[in-house]
């Protein structure tokens, strides 16, 4: 009875969620700049990062806040730690701080698990300039962006997980700010394609679909907005405040899947395994993107992933939307002792102009063995 139950809430989550494509617009590039809080669409995760979007279904831990909410419960550790730091788009004087931390609720972690991330931008400071100074030299202003989230995610069974999380988004300039909330939602699946005897072949199949970016319009505020006005035929001005458009959300659907081909000979290893990875990301103020990814991985220890993240004038120089050029990649490492583990992850984007994205980072799992 309790299985059955559980499966109707996960078919009632699927349902729903892909319900909701039909209040996403598809990609379209003419409302491209009209959605606020873009920060949301930024993936500031080292090793998700490699694979573009293709990962959505095999996302597991601390990152999967980002990429697919549903991951969180399917951290082999039952504690974990991430620090992540991107220097974005080389040159511009942006960098990305993000930390995570989940941790496994029950006594065998069998309630699921709670994440907290955090994302803050670091913007270098940018000039003040007036109609009367142009040029500036009167000082200087921060832009200020960070993002909190609250996570919860659990696992109904060992092919089957779902996840949410509501963050909590800030942004703007000393004297004027926008303050917003948003939701984000995903589901899981994982099976085995053809088992073997020994068992040695297990969840090589990862499917993943989510929502993220759903929330209420937000609308900026502050003196920052504020002009002087002189009143027609009198002597005197008047501070005036002008209404300020609301804006809304980057709201995003991925689906993506991937397959693990194992690549021994040796009937007994699994010691080389290929993954496959497809995503399909359907944006509602930007084009639609389409990526395809490959990680080899030794050992579950040494793991080297390339992806290409395809959109509308991806290859025309001229028209293209986007700095990123779709090529990316990265390489991650494992440490494991015992029940724990640390990671240390890269990757790198493509873009032009500037050069390039570099992320890295570490991730801490304590207690619950290999992943």
């Amino acid at each position: 009875m309790k299985n059955t139950v559980k499966t109707q809430y996960i078919a009632a989550i699927t349902i729903g969620m892909l319900a909701g494509v039909s209040a996403l617009h598809a990609g379209n590039p003419e409302r491209q700049g009209q959605a606020g809080a873009m920060q949301l669409t930024i993936n500031g995760w080292a090793r998700s990062s490699g694979w573009g979007w293709a990962n959505g279904g095999g996302v597991s831990g601390v990152e999967a806040m980002y990429m697919n909410a549903a991951g969180l419960d399917r951290s082999a550790s039952r504690t974990e730690l991430a620090f992540h730091r991107t220097q974005w788009l080389v040159g511009s004087g942006i960098a990305i701080n993000n930390f995570g931390f989940s941790q496994k609720m029950g006594e065998d972690g069998d309630k699921g698990t709670f994440g907290v991330s955090v994302m803050q931008f670091g913007i270098k400071p940018i000039e003040i300039t007036t109609e009367s100074n142009p040029y500036g030299g009167i000082g200087t202003y921060r832009v200020n962006m960070t993002n909190i989230g609250l996570a919860y995610s659990k696992s109904f069974s060992n092919n089957i997980s779902a996840g949410l999380v509501v963050r909590a988004v800030n942004e703007g300039i000393p004297d004027a700010r926008a303050m917003g909330m948003s939701l984000d939602a995903g589901v899981q699946y994982t099976t085995t394609l053809r088992p073997t005897a020994n068992k040695i072949k297990q969840n090589d199949i990862k499917f993943g679909v989510s929502m993220k970016n759903i929330g209420p319009d937000m609308r900026h505020q502050g003196d920052g907005l504020s002009y002087k006005a002189i009143i027609s035929n009198g002597d005197f001005s008047k501070t005036m405040q002008p209404k300020v458009d609301k804006i809304k959300l980057p709201s995003l659907l991925n689906i993506s899947g991937s397959y693990d081909i194992r690549l021994d000979k040796d009937a007994d290893a699994y010691n080389n395994k290929l993954t496959v990875g497809f995503g399909f990301t359907n944006h509602a103020f930007t084009t639609n993107q389409t990526t395809l990814g490959l990680e080899y991985s030794y050992k579950n220890f040494i793991s080297v992933r390339t992806a290409f993240v395809y959109q509308e004038g991806a290859f025309d120089e001229e028209n293209r939307t986007s700095a990123f050029t779709g090529l990316c990649g990265g390489l991650s490492y494992d440490i494991k002792s015992k029940s724990n583990v640390i990671s240390l992850d890269y990757s790198y984007r493509a873009t032009n102009p500037f050069d390039g994205t570099h992320s890295f980072g570490l991730r801490i799992g304590l207690g619950g063995g290999e992943d």
